[in-house]
This record gives structure tokens, sequence and C-alpha cells, in this order.
């Protein structure tokens, strides 16, 4: 009987060419990932991450300009298309050596640079459309404060809130800072520097002193404004811009948030972000370096801190009021983060939040999670801390009450919200510049104590006519046991016949 020999045939088949291309396809896109991995690390513009903006895009995204890629062109944001090419026009009208094809030829230089500062490549748009937006986008900004300042010639003194009128920009210039200090809204700061060159601004005012300004205006219309200081005051005040600057966030993020090594920061009896550049608050409003001080604030060194997991959780207001802490305006804060913690007294600048308040908090929050914002986000530990503190509406009253709050946001309610949802996504290191304060504050809240005299106080001491009926029942106990007195001194020693 003859043997069969079954011989199986395990060679892998040959590829398809579906497989084939895919594999291209791939290899192409590692190619250009190895290619570009040293220029990827240098990108300074990006989406905020999903986690931060989920659900609250309306912080994150523009309603009224586009600057830069991430939001060029969207149906929404058109309506200022047609300022941009005005705006435009008024640059090349400062002075006959400028002329477009000077300026698209500076803009092409950069193009290449520009792109690498995007953590997306927009292959969508070709050179062409890209050098359009950069050069548009480019004379906005720089035309925007420009304007500004000119309206308000060069002495901020009467510095108007809406110092742009209607026909020049056809809106409400209130909404454009805001939409300027949007993480996803932003141009590299080198195309505004390369603009103010070939314009020769800088023969009407100093670089650095231009760029001091911006921060400035960045800075005060967050909030409503008020009194102002004169040019020369506020140029000294604000603080040296960093040696390279990425874009209009980091250098409002770089003039807001102190630095304990070379700290220049902003000290007022109010930090409504306007009002704190007045003429009556504008002593002291900077320092150079942080002094040394016995309360737990930032002016102690960031790294001064414990390890405590447990003292970073606090009890509301409420909960602290009820245990016999108080609330204090801080006076004569150092800065605005300068939350500090003495004898039972919690001492907190004043904030003023308003609807401009809130998109601002949340980009500076989200680029202090990159890789440019400052060790140990500072910022966001103190948007925290308020977020602890308030839970309900009836916290956001007590803050109020104390003039640490003055809220424009229309109830309490809207302010609890938004202080409780704005810290989403935000990530809080263990040690940081308030740990201190949360330690003291917890110790102070759990004290046995401090419970009872706060009880005391509470229940007795809570109204007027608490006090009253205290003070009523020792008068009545006092002459009670003064009549029991005399009357066991007459039965013992009864007077003689």
């Amino acid at each position: 009987m003859e043997e069969i020999q079954i011989v199986v045939d395990l060679e892998t088949p040959p590829p398809s060419s579906e497989s084939i291309q895919l594999e291209a396809s791939l290899q192409r896109e590692l190619d250009t990932l190895w290619a570009n991995t040293d220029e990827a690390k240098d990108f300074t513009i990006f989406r905020t991450p999903h986690n931060m903006s989920k659900n609250k895009k309306n912080l994150f995204q523009p309603s009224t300009v586009s600057i830069g890629p991430f939001h060029h062109g969207q149906k929404h944001l058109r309506a200022l298309e047609e300022q941009k090419r005005r705006f435009l026009q008024d640059f090349l009208s400062r002075g006959n050596h400028l002329s477009l094809d000077l300026c698209i030829s500076e803009m092409k230089k950069l193009e290449t640079r520009t792109r690498k500062c995007y953590n997306e490549t927009f292959d969508d748009l070709d050179s062409n459309a890209f050098v359009k937006m950069m050069l548009l986008d480019g004379c906005f900004v720089l035309e925007y404060f420009s304007k500004i300042l000119e309206n308000n010639s060069m002495s901020l003194k009467i510095l108007e809130y809406n110092s742009m009128s209607f026909d020049e920009i056809g809106w409400n210039s209130f909404f454009i800072p805001h939409e300027l200090l949007l993480l996803e809204n932003q141009i590299p700061f080198f195309i505004i520097d390369k603009l103010y060159d070939i314009g020769n601004l800088n023969k009407a005012l100093d670089r650095m002193v231009f760029v001091k300004l911006i921060a400035y205006i960045l800075l005060s219309r967050i909030q409503t404004l008020d009194s102002l200081d004169s040019l020369d005051s506020v140029i000294s005040k604000i603080p040296d811009p960093p040696a390279e600057i990425h874009h209009l966030v980091h250098l409002c993020y770089h003039s807001l948030v102190p630095i304990p090594e070379k700290a220049v920061v902003l000290s007022s009896k109010s930090f409504d972000l306007t009002r704190m550049f007045g003429t009556n608050r504008i002593k002291g409003l900077f320092t150079r370096r942080f002094p040394r001080s016995n309360s737990q604030s930032l002016s102690v060194s960031l790294l001064n801190s414990t390890r405590n997991i447990s003292s970073m959780v606090i009890p509301s207001a409420t909960e602290l009021k009820q245990k016999g802490m108080k609330f204090a305006l801080k006076s004569n804060p150092k800065h605005m983060l300068d939350i500090s913690f003495e004898y039972g007294v919690l001492k907190i600048p004043r904030l003023e939040i308003n609807e401009g308040t809130k998109p601002i908090f949340a980009n500076l929050m989200a680029f202090e999670h990159s890789k440019y914002g400052k060790e140990q986000s500072p910022f966001t530990s103190f948007v925290s801390f308020l977020d602890s503190l308030v839970s309900t509406p009836y916290d956001v009253t007590i803050l109020q009450e104390c003039g640490i709050i003055e809220n424009w946001l229309g109830s309490e309610a809207d302010l609890a919200d938004f202080l409780n949802h704005v810290t989403e996504g935000c990530v809080v290191e263990k040690d940081h510049y308030l740990t201190k304060v949360y330690t003291e504050v917890k110790r102070y809240s759990e004290s046995w104590w401090n419970k009872q005299r706060a009880k005391l106080i509470r229940d007795y001491f809570s109204s007027p006519w608490s006090i009253i009926s205290l003070i009523a029942a020792f008068i009545l106990l006092v002459l009670t046991c003064v009549q029991s007195f005399y009357a066991v001194y007459a039965y013992k020693y009864p007077p003689s016949s």
C-alpha cells in the first residue's frame, strides 16, 4: 500500500495590493515623523486638551475674531475678516516705504518657522493662503493695539475703556482682548515683531515699551477700567517681557503670575485687574523680589511646602465660618495670588469676576499645564483654592460680604457654578505655594477648642437679642446667688433681738 504524503504549504501568501499601499502610507508617515521629531518639540501654539475643554468649549473657542489657523475660515467668524483688510490698508499707509509686496515677502520668509510653531500641519492651507492669513492676522493684532494707544495720545491717563469707535472696528472692541487671550487663537509673536519693525513703528515708541503696553492693555481689559496712571509710571511697573515671547497668552501669563526667583508681581487693594492700576492704588503695585513674611503665602518660597496630601482638601466657606474661621479682604497684598492665613483669619485679595474673566482664567490655567507654564502651577492652585471655598451660592455670599469677591456674573449660583467647573481637567501638584495655607486652615477647622468656641459664639453671640438674653440670664444668676447667700447668712447668723 503506497504511502500518501500530504505536503502543506506553510508559506505566507503574497501581500495584497491594499496591504502594500497601507504599509507604504504608514512608512511615509513614520519617515515624516522622524524627520520632524526635533521640530515637533519646539511648537508653542496648540489646541486645548480635550480633558480641559470638555463641556466648556465656549471658554476656549473664539466667537468674534479668528487669529491663526486653528479656527481660520469658520463661518461664524467671518464678520471681522473685512476689518482685517482695512487694518492692513491702515498699516500700509503708515509710510511710503511700505508696500504689499514687501509685507508678503517678509511673511513668506517666516512661513516655515511659523508652521513649526503649531502642533498641527494644516495641509489644507497652501503657502499663499497661509501667508495671507499671517499678514492679515498680524496686522489686525498690531493695528488694534496701536490704535488704542494712539487714540489715547500715549498718556494712558484717560485711556478709554472702548477707545476704538464702532466705525474703526465695526464691533464693540470690548470683546476683542478676550478673543486675543484664547490659546487656540494665537499667532507667533515674532510675526507682530516683524511687522512692527518693517513699519518703523519704533520711531514713535520703543519696542520694549510697546510690548509692556500690550501686556498692560491685556491685563487692564480683563475687567472694567478705572482711573490710570501716567505712561512712565505704568512702564516702570510692568515686568520686563521674557527674552522670547511665544504669543499673547504667554506675555499675559508672564506679566500676571509671579516668579519667585525674579518676581515682578501685581499688588493692589483690589485685584479687578483694571482698577489695580488706579492712581490711588499704584503705590507698591509691583515688587522686584518676594520679601520674607511670617504668613503662609506666595511670598514664602514656592518650594517651602509640606507633603500632606490630606491637607489639600478643606471645607467650604460656610463650614469654615461655622467652625469659627473669619474671612477678610487683604489690605496690602503683594500680588494677585497672595493668600495668607493668620490667627484664624483667612485673608484674600479682592477679585472681580465677570464674563470676560471666565475665558481668561480657563486659558491661563490651560497654558500653565503646558511645558511653558511655571512649575507647580501657581495660578491653577489659586483658582483651585477658590473652588474649594465655594461649593454653594451661600459660600459666594460669605465672600461677597467680606469684600473678597465682586460678582458681575448675575447671581451667586452662576459664580459658584463657574468656579466648580473651570478647574475640571486641571491637575494641582501635591506641593505648591498654598500647601501651607491648606494645612493650617484644615488644622484650625479640626481643632476641638476652635469648634467649641465657634459653637459658643454661634449659640450665644450670633445676634444682639441672644447677647441681651445672655446678659439678662447672667444678671439673674448673680442676683439669685446674692439672694441665696443672704438667706444662708441670715439663717446661720440670725440677727439679735
